[in-house]
């Protein structure tokens, strides 16, 4: 049945033709259309989001084609759940409410189709499929490509048309709070949207990020939050038969959301180089707008008393209720991780994950879902299963509880690991078990969207169903809302009033236009300053081939697992290196500063890893790194890791570039301001020595196989003890080392067959304390071994002994390996000293250039079969060659025999 006196509206001189029963006309069928549509796209989102879930638990499932990778499948999920889920959603209750609001119908039923197509088909299908495909933006919120973005633009002009004009034949200050809601969405998300969207295109690095910051946050605040604050201020008094508690509060919370959520955006940038009068700005709005949520909540909650029993027994109002609750606790919650002392613990980690599901599912969707079911059960010829929505409301909430909880906790150890020394992969490892969680907590809310969808197409007709309230349906709304201003203790508007809605629809356009000014123009005037007076005259732009691997690297989601933005942190700095400067960014058009960290930040990834090891790890990352939840990229090669495609070789040098142009410009040694001041003790600037010290995942070179500054790490002489560090060694060994070595050290890892120069050999030759303790305090240049001096002291001392109880002794020399000793040295003096030196030590005239460095015969002694291989086949991947060919069989053998006599006891090795 048409619900015809549902009127949400106040206004005095309206109270004439409600009464009468007189209804602007409704599009119910524009409703059903976006309703249908909406929990369409939903289910597929959540689809797509169980889908990334899972991948973070079983990495390599559906990870054979780049349509279903990892980051294709995370922008459609967020781009679905934006415009298809919410959008549509949004839409449907607009065409309900809009015409009880203003007292008018919309604007024409043929704008509305032609909104629905648009919005279905040239959005949301269509942003699927190109993302998909491959084609998109590496922006948050922003993913759909530009192309896409045009449309959006172009439906949102045309919402203006459909649902602002009929407001506007009204006086503003008869206007109900909703209408303002769905005024205030709709045209300053229409104004944000290409600045958030089109701009980051066209201004790089750090000045584009202070836009994609603003929109970021806009995304929630003028398009969520807005649409779902309508729906809530419409369906409480709508259900419950009273006003809201106070129309003033209302408004006031309205126009504080608009004045201070635009200028929350740069707070997702705390201590970056963005200019830290910015970002204080951001957090103190971030204050401002969590006073407000109080406000909004408060005003909200009192409109609900004493009327308990009826949100017990209404679903939609309890679906409402539930969102109210989530938008006062996400409402808090971003507005203390917006200070600097929590910002510095729980950025980038799931805790923020948990604060983005909570804000669109908790809040946005729960009001959205509330919205429908109230709307769906006063529409004619629908069906309403109360029964099923009944299940879906408590399977969604607790699905979400466990979720944002899980989330939450995993931000939190995510967090202590960052601030510790330990290995990035240990905070993988940490959060293992709770992204498994993640996943199962995904299943009852899918199951909860999927019983909502039943509960609106199973049970009794909307004429059977509602038949026994109808009677009350004009007392009900009559109540609720043309008795507000008496019930809710308020005066009745006077003339100056009214022009206090105009003053202040003014003012909410100019600190919309202010938030683009101080947290946009400005900072980027002063970085552009900066970048003028810091940048490198030399700097290089990106290659040809550079530049389509930053946008391989966009289109498959890496900036939504690998942050480019060292923050100005102590923790930062010690684990990656000096903070990211503005004028490094230069040339990055748009932007790929991340708001997430899964895997390691890359700003510094030039000269860090070797080719080889890069090729395997985006082959296969568990290749090399056992437990990483990094998805394969296999349509980036053809068969194997030693065969890129040319996009694998774009990718590889887009890698390889990052933190080029700081390292080549000795930029490191450059005591140069920044825009950024220290705030506080745990900031690091570029000219502290923090800043300029070695991060632990850099390779140290070392000439005659051993540092000084590395520590000797000797094995307990006790062997009870020592069996004991051996049996810890081993498990150390199996999670870091097996995958290139293999479990026994042999060097036959599952990456081996990938690498050059192979892993090595721990069987084959007997490593002194010295040799090993350098290695793994310092890694092998030139080679994919990397450095494990964030391994604890202990765990090294342990590997140390657990590598030396690899080696097996070798057989006695035989009788024909007997050339003199002095024959072999003048041999290795003519043959070898340019490059391991005249004693053997590795510390020849050609060693410092080498990479690897020479072996040092006094620290490792390769058994007969290995030194035998080496001098028949060379070592490939390193400096030496195969002499075969120059050297006799008997000379060979020579060589063996005094190589392997070079070898000293660890005391003799300190000595040299």
């Amino acid at each position: 049945m048409t619900n015809s006196t549902e009127i949400a509206s106040y206004p005095s001189e309206r109270r004439n033709s409600q009464s009468s029963g007189a209804l602007p006309s409704v599009e119910y069928g524009l409703i059903r259309a976006h309703v249908f549509a909406s929990l369409v796209t939903l289910v597929v989102s959540v689809l797509f989001g169980l889908l990334v879930a899972t991948k973070f638990s079983f990495p390599e499932f559906l990870g054979g084609h780049g349509w279903l990778t990892w980051g294709r499948l995370r922008y459609n999920h967020t781009q679905g759940i934006f415009f298809g889920w919410l959008g549509n959603a949004f839409l449907a209750f607009f065409y309900y409410a809009v015409p009880r609001l203003a007292n008018r119908p919309v604007l024409s039923r043929k704008l509305g189709w032609f909104l629905f197509c648009v919005w279905n088909f040239a959005v949301v299908l269509p942003g699927w499929v190109l993302v998909a495909a491959g084609f998109s933006q590496p922006l948050e919120w922003a993913e759909f490509p530009l192309v896409v973005d045009a449309f959006v633009v172009l439906a949102f002009i045309l919402m203006v048309f459909e649902f602002v004009l009929p407001f506007l034949k009204a006086r503003l200050s008869d206007l109900y709070v909703s209408a303002w809601y769905i005024i205030g969405g709709i045209i300053f998300t229409m104004l944000a949207y290409p600045v958030g969207n089109f701009v980051p295109e066209l201004v790089p690095g750090a000045r584009g990020a202070a836009f994609s910051g603003l929109w970021i946050h806009d995304a929630v605040g003028l398009f969520v939050t807005p649409f779902a604050l309508a729906i809530v201020y419409y369906v409480i008094p709508a259900t419950t038969r009273r006003p809201i508690f106070s129309h003033f509060l209302s408004m006031v919370g309205f126009w504080v959301l608009f004045f201070t959520y635009p200028l929350n955006g740069t707070h997702h940038y705390v201590y970056s180089a963005i200019p830290m009068a910015a970002q204080k700005g951001a957090i103190v709005a971030s204050a401002y707008l969590g006073m407000d949520v109080i406000l909004v909540v408060t005003n909200l909650l009192l409109s609900l008393r004493g009327s308990s029993g009826i949100a017990s027994k209404d679903v939609p109002l309890r679906f409402v209720w539930f969102g109210v609750v989530s938008y006062l606790v996400v409402g808090l919650q971003g507005s203390v991780q917006a200070l600097m002392p929590v910002n510095r613990v729980i950025h980038f980690t799931d805790w923020v994950i948990g604060h983005s599901h909570l804000a669109m599912i908790g809040f946005g969707s729960f009001c959205a879902l509330g919205g429908i079911a109230h709307l769906w059960q006063r529409i004619p010829g629908t069906r309403y299963n109360e029964r099923m929505m009944n299940w879906s409301f408590w399977l969604l909430a607790v699905g979400l509880t466990l979720m944002v909880t899980d989330l939450t906790i995993a931000g939190l150890v995510e967090a202590q690991v960052w601030q510790s020394s330990a290995p990035w992969i240990d905070s993988v490892r940490a959060v293992g078990s709770y992204w498994l969680v993640r996943t199962l907590s995904g299943l009852p809310i899918l199951a909860g969207f999927v019983l909502f969808w039943v509960s609106l197409v199973t049970g009794p007709r909307s004429s059977q169903a509602i038949t026994p309230v109808t009677s009350r349906e004009a007392t009900e709304i009559k109540v609720a809302f043309e008795g507000a201003p008496a019930a809710s203790h308020e005066l009745i508007p006077t003339a100056w009033l009214s022009h206090a809605h105009v003053i202040a629809f003014g003012a909410g356009v100019g600190f919309f236009a202010l938030s683009f000014l101080v947290l946009a123009i400005l900072p980027g005037k002063e970085l552009a300053n900066e970048i003028k007076r810091a940048a490198p005259v030399t700097m290089p732009m990106l290659t040809a081939s550079e530049q389509r691997g930053r946008v391989i690297y966009g289109r498959e989601g890496c900036a939504y697992c690998h942050t480019q933005q060292i923050r100005s942190l102590a923790a930062d700095v010690r684990r990656f290196g000096a903070p990211t400067e503005a004028w490094e960014t230069k040339y990055d058009y748009p932007q790929l500063w991340g708001t997430r960290r899964i895997g390691p930040d890359l700003s510094r990834e030039f000269n860090l890893h070797p080719r080889d090891w890069q090729l395997t790890h985006l082959y296969n990352p568990r290749l090399v790194v056992r437990d990483s939840v990094m998805p394969p990229y296999p349509w980036l090669f053809s068969g194997s890791a030693n065969q890129p495609t040319q996009e694998g070789l774009d990718l590889l040098a887009y890698l390889q570039s990052l933190g080029r142009a700081r390292q080549l410009s000795g930029f490191e040694r450059q005591p140069l301001l920044s825009s950024v001041q220290p705030a506080t003790p745990d900031m690091a600037m570029p000219s502290e020595p923090s800043a300029r010290a070695t991060p632990p995942s850099v390779p140290i070179a070392m000439t005659g196989g051993y540092s000084d500054s590395a520590p000797v790490l000797h094995p307990a002489s006790n062997p009870a003890d020592l069996q004991e560090e051996v049996s810890r060694g081993g498990t150390v060994f199996a999670a870091n080392c097996a995958s290139c070595h293999g479990s026994a050290g042999k060097g036959d890892g599952r990456a081996s067959a990938s690498l050059l120069p192979k892993p090595a050999n721990l069987t084959a030759a007997r490593f002194s304390d010295e040799r090993l303790s350098s290695v793994l305090w310092n890694g092998i240049t030139g080679s994919a071994m990397p450095p494990w001096r964030q391994l604890p002291t202990e765990d090294l001392r342990a590997l140390v002994a657990h590598i030396e109880s690899l080696h097996v002794a070798s057989a006695p020399s035989s009788t024909q390996v007997s050339a003199s000793l002095g024959q072999a040295k003048s041999l290795f003096a003519a043959a070898c000293a340019s490059c391991h030196g005249d004693t053997g030590a590795g510390n020849g005239p050609a060693a410092g250039v080498l990479a690897p460095a020479p072996t040092n015969f006094h620290l490792k002694k390769p058994t007969e079969e290995r030194a035998w291989e080496v001098l028949e086949n060379g070592v490939p991947g390193t400096a030496m060659a195969p002499w075969q060919s120059q050297l006799s069989a008997d000379q060979r053998h020579a060589l063996v025999e005094f190589v392997r006599s070079l070898y000293g006891t660890p005391q003799e090795n300190a000595k040299q």
